[in-house]
């Protein structure tokens, strides 16, 4: 599955210190990534996604297909929250 880079706005983020495996070592049967968060950061993200579930929950037009991103950036080390919609 291709990586779908998201534009526009988002509920926040966080810095991300370790992946493991390292990005360049990822082989094609990779099928876990290991993410190390500081516990600041961890408060962030944590505070992004409470924010994204709140502005879904809040909106009825959007229906059972909102749905929140997590957005991996491997070259800047930062995970973005921002909201999509669910396949069907």
């Amino acid at each position: 599955m291709a990586a779908r880079e998201t534009r526009g706005s988002s509920f926040g983020g966080c810095s991300f210190s370790k992946a493991s495996p390292a990005h360049g070592k990822f082989a094609p049967s990779t099928q876990v990534v290991n993410l190390v968060i500081p516990f600041e950061e961890a408060l962030k993200l944590n505070l992004a996604v409470d924010e994204g579930v709140r502005r879904l929950n809040a909106s009825q037009r959007r229906g059972r297909r909102a749905a929140l991103n997590l957005t991996l950036h491997f070259h800047t080390e930062r995970i973005t929250v921002s909201e999509t919609r669910a396949a069907r």
